[in-house]
This record gives C-alpha cells, sequence and structure tokens, in this order.
C-alpha cells in the first residue's frame, strides 16, 4: 500500500497544467471576439434610376358621384351605364306630380294677382282723371271769388272736395304699392316651385360617360343620395400609389411609362403632376390584405401626355417613374 504523501507531487503537476489549458482557451476565446467586433466597411447603396407603382386610369377631375337634390319615387331612366352625354341631358326623372301641381297653384295665383294689380292701376288712372276734373273746378272759382262772380262758402266746398280726392288718390296708391309687393312675394314662390318641379328630372352637371345609374324605375331615393356614377369628357390620367420606400424619391415633373399589369409593353407615357404631402395605407390596388397594415404608400397623379391604346376608366396599370 503506497503512502499518502507520494500522490501529493502529481496533484499540484495536474494543477498547473489545467490552469496553462484554460489560460490559452481564454486567450483564443477573446481574440476571437475582438476579430469579430471589427466593423467591416459599408458598402454604398446604388442609385434608383427606376420605381415602380401600381395604380388605374381615371378622367382629369376624377370621376363624379351625383347627389340627388330632393327625395321621390324614380318614374324614368332614360340613360343606361355606358352612355354618353352632354350637359345637360336628363339622367334619371322623378315622379313630378306634386310639384306640377304647386307650381300650377301659383301660377294662377300669379295671374290673379297681376289682374288685381292692373286693376288697382286702372282705378288710379280714373281718379286721376277726377282729380284734375275737380283741381280745374277750384282754381275756376277762386278765380271767380276775386271777381265776386261766386261766394267763398262754394269755393271751400270745392277745396273740400278736392282734398279728400288728394287723400284718396293717395291710398290708391299705397294700395298699388301693397298689390305689386304681394305680386312679387308669390312670384319668388312661384319661382321656388318651378325649381322644385325642375330638381325632378336629374341632368348632367357636364359632358362626359354615365359609368352607373343605380337606382330604377319605381324605386325611392332620398335627398343627397348617391345616384349615378360620372365620368367627365377629360383628359385621362393615373392615379397611382408607390411604396413608402422609395416615397421621396418622387417629384414632380419626372417621366413615367404605364403599362397593363403584367405586359411589357407600354400603353401610355406622361409626368408626375401632383404628389400627396403625407403616406396613406394602401387602397384598394393592393393585392395582399396583410400589405394594407404592413405598408404605407404615397399617392402620385400621372398626366398622360401620350397614349397608344384605348385605355378604360378604372384599369389597373403599372407606372414605372423615371427618378434619374
Amino acid at each position: 500500500m503506497n503512502h499518502p504523501l507520494v500522490k501529493i507531487p502529481i496533484i499540484k503537476k495536474k494543477t498547473a497544467m489545467n490552469k496553462a489549458i484554460i489560460l490559452t482557451l481564454i486567450i483564443v476565446t477573446m481574440t476571437g471576439c475582438a476579430r469579430k467586433q471589427v466593423k467591416q466597411p459599408a458598402t454604398e447603396d446604388l442609385p434608383v434610376t427606376q420605381i415602380t407603382g401600381i395604380g388605374k386610369i381615371i378622367p382629369e377631375g376624377g370621376i363624379s358621384e351625383l347627389a340627388s337634390p330632393i327625395s321621390g319615387i324614380v318614374t324614368a331612366v332614360p340613360v343606361a351605364g355606358g352612355s354618353r352625354v352632354k350637359k345637360g341631358d336628363i339622367l334619371l326623372q322623378l315622379d313630378k306630380t306634386d310639384a306640377e301641381l304647386a307650381f300650377q297653384e301659383f301660377r294662377n295665383k300669379v295671374t290673379s294677382q297681376q289682374n288685381a294689380v292692373e286693376s288697382q292701376r286702372w282705378l288710379i288712372e280714373q281718379k286721376k282723371t277726377a282729380l284734375s276734373d275737380k283741381l280745374r273746378k277750384l282754381t275756376d272759382a277762386q278765380d271767380l271769388l276775386k271777381s265776386g262772380a261766386t261766394t267763398g262758402e262754394n269755393v271751400r266746398t270745392l277745396q273740400n272736395d278736392y282734398d279728400q280726392a288728394c287723400m284718396e288718390m293717395k291710398k290708391l296708391g299705397n294700395d298699388l304699392s301693397m298689390q305689386k309687393s304681394q305680386l312679387d312675394e308669390i312670384l319668388v314662390q312661384q319661382a321656388a316651385k318651378m325649381n322644385n318641379l325642375k330638381q325632378t328630372a336629374f341632368r348632367a352637371p357636364a359632358d362626359g360617360i354615365v359609368l352607373e345609374i343605380l337606382p330604377k324605375p319605381g324605386e325611392a331615393v332620398n335627398q343627397y343620395q348617391t345616384y349615378a356614377r360620372l365620368a367627365p369628357a377629360t383628359p385621362l390620367m393615373v392615379q397611382a400609389e408607390i411604396d413608402e420606400m422609395f416615397a421621396s424619391k418622387v417629384v414632380p415633373g419626372q417621366k413615367c411609362t404605364v403599362n397593363l399589369s403584367g405586359i411589357d409593353e407600354a400603353v401610355a407615357h406622361g409626368r408626375v403632376i401632383r404628389i400627396s404631402a403625407d403616406l396613406k395605407k394602401k387602397s384598394l390596388f393592393s393585392d395582399s390584405r396583410d400589405d394594407l397594415e404592413d405598408r404605407r404608400v404615397r399617392e402620385v397623379d400621372i398626366f398622360l401626355d401620350t397614349v397608344y391604346h384605348s385605355l378604360l376608366i378604372s384599369t389597373k396599370v403599372e407606372c414605372t417613374i423615371q427618378t434619374k
């Protein structure tokens, strides 16, 4: 059996070797970390020369949504979706029975009041003639009184008759003014009824293409309800959306190529004319529901200088904007 004192030098020798190994590992690890922390030189981003966005064809000024000025029941729809119309053409006709009756009532009132005014004027003309005759008799009596050919009592009687006639003439003039005021008021009311009658016919506010007529004959429309969509006869343009990553690189005046979605051939060329001042959520142009929340866009209007193919309003297109 070995004595315990023999093992003591061996333990010390292993402990020294272990310390040397651990120290070496620490030095190697620190050296590796230091190498990893050395920053690599940053590579410069390549300049962006083209930006692509998704858009749709719209008329300059946008599509007009026409609102009903009054409520009523639709009796006729003279035009259909896709029809070209001129300013003033009837797009929709409401039942006008009540409006016509109301207008006819005030037209009769106007005629009656006009007759009353004319009768008052005729009466005043008659009274003017009588007043002139009374004035002549009074003047003659005054001259005769100077020569003693008549009495003062006769002159006073004629003067009193003349004064009463003047007062009556003043009253007739006031009555005529009142009759005229009533006529003016009725004419204003008649004009309002005429306007109501005209409003039963919904007319095109401008030349253009009717995209859609919503109500059908027999249906009711409420005041301010949208009843039609009209594309004005104005030049076509593109309303596009640019991803927020490139939004700051778009400026007015930049040239743009327009392609149909998925087709390389250009259908139009244009230029940027307006850029929104802020970023917004993606609209219906987006094909992904996730994009609506994750990414934002900047709206851009592109005026089409040259159009090579017939383009339908609301056609989805791809817009490539040249930034350099």
